[in-house]
């Protein structure tokens, strides 16, 4: 018994111990990092974890339901279809065309009514914010530099950087970028208790405007622009500029890094997957909702043509502002990606719109493409077809 006390005293020692040395060096995010993955059998953020961290609800007080096609509640996928979902642990699968929202199926306990972590997609929400911003005189033009808005980047190499920059993926600062590494500013800033000053502190590394690195400090800082431009919260902004103007029909929740802290804009708005086609909806007509212009359309159609930067030793032809950017047959598409594979994709020339959420994504093809979402827009375009 002694010996069970004695190493039961020295465990609670160590475990101690690597807690003060994690917040002694500047990773106290570990702590909360480990309880919410590794002590509940996870191995990374998942779509379900709204309720480890504090958040605002974005009411849907103007709800405007879907319309139906008459093919709703008629198509159905195909068992190999239906595999290739389930083999990537989706949840959700929405078809919208038309304007209307022609199929829908939920998987492992989800329903229309269930909201998942938007992880990266919520970055193209933080772009409609900005052209919103611009068509209302809140910001100049897209060349503005950062420290118009935040005094941390009004001198030194900080100074250099425009809202381009940040809109680009062109800043040059030197963000390390990983979903996997707890050690990366990306665990800071999901785990951490200050993602404001985890962002701003990031050191320039090198020349702002050359070269596209997708670093999600980008979208954290654009979102303290659009704070500071209107003097107003993110959940505010949201609640006033998109889910009610869009009708969303669902409260949406913004996760934020402590209670009194900054809204995590980088990730962390949870929604359901009707509610997240309402964006790809917007896009696929030119910024607008019902014929009233939301977005500018001159900034419309700059977020979706490839930003003319250097991209790993080729011209960028994949992202635009904070959305992404490829082809199908020929026709160009655009789309919101997440970090398990949460996608809104937009495919004008057959007027189309998906949604697919779920827990799992494949590895980037050689053009820096998800291989499963090309498999996502397949099926829905066979769906459309029928």
């Amino acid at each position: 018994m002694r010996i069970l006390r004695k190493i039961l005293q020295w465990t609670i020692g160590i475990i101690a111990l690597l807690i003060a040395l994690a917040y002694l060096t500047g990773n106290g995010h570990l702590v909360k990092g480990v309880r919410y993955t590794y002590l509940i059998g996870r191995s990374s953020p998942e779509i379900d974890d709204m309720h480890f961290f504090p958040y605002a609800t974005i009411p849907a007080d103007q709800p405007q339901p879907w319309p139906t096609s008459e093919r709703y509640g008629k198509l159905a996928l195909l068992p190999e279809q239906e595999k290739t979902l389930n083999d990537l642990y989706s949840v959700g699968f929405a078809v919208f065309q038309h304007d209307s929202m022609i199929f829908e199926q939920y998987w492992n306990g989800w329903d229309a009514d269930s909201v998942s972590n938007s992880f990266s997609v919520a970055k193209s929400y933080i772009s409609v914010l900005t052209g919103i911003a611009m068509g209302e005189g809140k910001i100049s033009n897209v060349f503005q530099p950062v420290g118009d808005f935040l005094p941390e980047y009004k001198e030194g190499c900080h100074a250099k950087i425009t809202l381009y920059n940040l809109l680009t993926m062109s800043t040059g600062l030197d963000w390390s970028e990983s979903g996997a590494n707890p050690f990366s500013d990306n665990a800071k800033g999901y785990y951490g208790s200050d993602v404001r000053k985890v962002s701003l502190d990031q050191p320039c590394r090198d020349e702002p405007g050359k070269e596209f690195d997708y670093i999600s400090g980008s979208t954290q800082i654009m979102a303290e622009v659009l704070e500071a431009a209107y003097g107003k919260p993110l959940d505010v902004l949201v609640r006033e500029k998109i889910w009610g103007p869009l009708g969303c029909e669902h409260d949406a929740y913004w996760g934020k890094d402590r209670e009194d802290g900054d809204f995590k804009a980088f990730c962390c708005l949870y929604a359901t997957a009707r509610d997240f086609g309402r964006i790809g909806q917007l896009y696929l007509d030119s910024g607008m909702w019902k014929g009233k212009q939301i977005v500018p359309r001159e900034y419309w159609n700059a977020s979706i043509t490839p930003a003319p930067l250097d991209d790993k030793g080729k011209p960028n032809q994949r992202y635009g502002y904070f959305w992404w950017l490829a082809e199908v047959d020929g026709h160009p598409i655009h789309y919101c990606r997440g970090f398990h594979g949460e996608y809104v994709v937009v495919i004008p020339h057959e007027d189309l719109v998906l949604v697919r959420t779920g827990m799992k994504r494949e590895e980037v093809n050689t053009e820096g493409h998800p291989t499963d979402v090309f498999e996502w827009i397949k099926i829905a375009r066979e769906m459309a077809s029928r």
